[in-house]
């Protein structure tokens, strides 16, 4: 009874690249690795951070900051410009392993995914086990990590993956859907009351 009501619920995976350009850019060039590190353009051209690091992020940096500003928090700041071809190519990789569970694969950018699974070709009962065998294979074949959420729709797998990063896997149950959604609402109130 149980395994056939698991079987009947809609199962969501949210695949988000853990700090995309960035960590393809710390992947190929060693000397950047464990530093802080953005994708954009120049301070001195009123350049835009299009990606930051990890490291970078420790100092308040993020995308769509412009780059002046981001090298006011770091003076330190190894500035690099995007390489969208390298992106694009492993981008299509990654979509190929996402091919491998199913073709309902929903693409939001470069370094982002929804993926149906509630339907799968290796007829896995669990869309964590999916989200893991994915994660797993997505660091083999680039050497780069993602982060995983699982639920039943988009909107509380997109959840679940904000909830862990880098390199995390976080489920989102049904039974957990409306307390997590009330928790958010509240949340979302309460800043913008603030």
């Amino acid at each position: 009874m149980e395994q056939e009501s698991v079987a009947r619920t809609r199962k969501i995976v949210h695949v988000d690249m853990d700090a995309f350009y960035a960590s393809v850019e710390q992947r190929d060039n060693p000397s950047y690795r464990g530093k802080p590190l953005v994708v954009g353009g120049s301070p001195n051209q009123r350049g835009v951070v299009a990606a930051a690091s990890y490291e970078a992020r420790k100092f308040g940096i993020h995308s769509a900051m412009p780059s002046v500003t981001a090298i006011a928090k770091c003076p330190g700041l190894i500035f690099v410009r995007p390489r969208f071809d390298v992106y694009r190519e492993i981008s299509t990789s990654i979509h190929a392993i996402f091919k491998r569970y199913t073709d309902l694969v929903e693409g939001v950018a470069l370094d982002e995914a929804y993926l149906d699974v509630t339907e799968n070709k290796q007829n896995i009962t669990y869309a964590s086990t999916i989200a893991r065998y994915i994660k797993t294979a997505i660091f083999q074949e680039t050497q780069l990590t993602a982060t995983a959420g699982v639920s039943i729709n988009k909107f509380l797998a997109k959840m679940a993956s904000g909830q862990n990063k880098p390199n995390g896997l976080t489920v989102i149950l049904p039974e957990q859907a409306m307390s997590t959604t009330s928790r958010k609402r509240l949340r979302f109130c309460r800043t913008a009351s603030d």
